[in-house]
């Protein structure tokens, strides 16, 4: 029991510590997170597109032409 409580009181004294955001330092970090969650959403969309583009490219035919020049 003793280190129940000792544990408890050891977490209360580690959340004293924590420095907490302030109201507009908190909607300034919000809304820089917000911005790239959206950014990399976007990348990541643009990459998959990329991707499934390259793939569907039928390279058979761009082989043949180039043994064909040679």
């Amino acid at each position: 029991m003793k280190r129940i409580k000792k544990f408890i009181s050891d977490m209360k004294k580690e959340l004293d510590r924590i420095r907490w955001c302030k109201g507009k330092e908190l909607v300034k970090n919000a809304i820089v997170t917000i911005i790239f969650i959206i950014f990399f959403a976007i990348f990541f969309t643009l990459i998959e597109y990329i991707v499934t583009l390259i793939m569907r490219i039928d390279f058979s035919n761009i082989v043949e032409r180039i043994e064909d020049l040679f």
